[in-house]
C-alpha cells in the first residue's frame, strides 16, 4: 500500500504539473491575443521584408533551438500562438495551397520537435537512454551517438519542406472523408 500511495502521489504531482502548464499557456496565448500580440506578430514580420520562405527557415530554426532547451509540450503552446498568424498571412505559390498551410506546417513542426526528444541537454531519450544502458555506456557516447538521428530528422524536416504532398497525404485522406 505504501508503494501504491507513492505512486499515485507521484502520478498525481505529475498531472498537476502538466495542468499547469497548459493552463499557464492558455492564460499566455489568451493575454497575448488580447493585448494586440497577434497585430504586433504581423507588423514584426512584415517589417523584416523577408520573404515567406525566410520566415518558415527562421521559424523553424527557432523550433530547433528551442527543442534544446524546452520540452515540445512548453514549445508547442509558447510557439504555435505566436506563430499563428505568420503562418495564416504566408503565401509559398503553387508551393502549397493556402487552405493545406496550416496542416503542412502543423506537420513540420511536429517533425522539428521530434529533435528536441534528442538534443542535449535536456533531450528526454538520451536520459531514456542513460537510464537503460547504465554504467555500460557514457553520456558522452550517447551524445556522440545521436548525431546520426538529429541529421536524419533535419534531412526528412528538408524532404518535407521540399515535398510537401508527402506530409499532407494522410491529412488529405481524412480531409477528404
Amino acid at each position: 500500500m505504501k508503494v501504491l500511495g507513492e505512486a499515485v502521489d507521484g502520478s498525481l504531482r505529475t498531472i498537476a504539473l502538466l495542468f499547469f502548464i497548459f493552463a499557464a499557456a492558455t492564460a499566455f496565448a489568451y493575454v497575448f491575443r488580447k493585448i494586440g500580440g497577434d497585430d504586433f506578430i504581423i507588423e514584426l514580420a512584415r517589417s523584416l521584408n523577408l520573404g515567406d520562405w525566410t520566415l518558415l527557415f527562421m521559424m523553424m530554426a527557432i523550433v530547433f533551438v528551442m527543442g534544446f532547451f524546452f520540452d515540445w509540450i512548453e514549445i508547442t503552446l509558447i510557439l504555435l500562438p505566436i506563430f499563428a498568424p505568420i503562418v495564416d498571412l504566408m503565401d509559398l505559390g503553387d508551393h502549397v495551397a493556402k487552405a493545406d498551410l496550416v496542416y503542412w506546417f502543423t506537420i513540420l513542426v511536429a517533425v522539428n520537435l521530434q529533435t528536441s526528444f534528442l538534443t542535449p541537454p535536456f533531450g528526454f531519450a538520451l536520459f531514456y537512454m542513460k537510464g537503460a544502458a547504465g554504467d555500460l555506456v557514457s553520456m558522452g557516447d550517447i551524445y556522440r551517438g545521436i548525431i546520426p538521428f538529429v541529421l536524419l530528422q533535419i534531412a526528412v524536416l528538408f524532404i518535407l519542406i521540399w515535398q510537401p504532398e508527402i506530409a499532407l497525404w494522410l491529412p488529405a485522406q481524412v480531409l477528404t472523408k
